[in-house]
């Protein structure tokens, strides 16, 4: 290929790439993401356990910093507000920004994003920022998260 027509091939695909619509199963994969953060938010864990596959992982910054199997869910929650009783705190939220990478594949997807993390209660808020990275499968037409790592700072004033 002549060196003209590589650099203006190249830069056709990487003008192309962030302007281009992310597709359907990349969106309904963040979508379902965002659905969880919300619902964890909202401390509504049956809404947050619906969107874990049966076999889900969970890797976060409390003790014991991983779950996974049927139980993982439920356990990291126990193991949040166990955390939240210590820590004096009333309420968690995340917030994410917009997403940093989004994969989809079959029926296989992944997403890497940032996080801010608040939480509220006795004395000053306590902060964090980090990255959360899932790994979610197509289950019933629905994206199902079986991955789930947090990877950030430790909470300060």
């Amino acid at each position: 290929m002549k060196p003209d027509l590589l650099l203006a091939a190249l830069a056709c695909a990487l003008g192309a790439g962030p302007l281009a619509a992310a597709p359907a199963d990349e969106r309904a994969a963040a979508r379902s993401v965002a659905a969880f953060v919300d619902a964890v938010n909202k401390g509504d864990s049956k809404a947050a356990l619906a969107r874990l596959t049966a076999d889900a992982a969970i890797t976060d910054d409390l003790a014991p910093y991983r779950w996974q199997g049927a139980h993982a869910g439920t356990d990291w929650f126990g193991a949040m507000g166990r955390n939240a009783q210590r820590l004096g705190v009333t309420r968690i939220l995340m917030h994410l920004a917009a997403p940093m990478r989004v994969e989809a594949t079959d029926d296989s997807a992944y997403e890497v994003v940032r996080g801010s993390l608040l939480l509220e209660g006795k004395g000053a808020p306590l902060h964090a920022d980090g990255v959360l990275t899932f790994a979610l499968r197509r289950s019933g037409g629905a994206w199902k998260i079986g991955l789930l790592s947090w990877a950030g700072e430790r909470p300060h004033r």
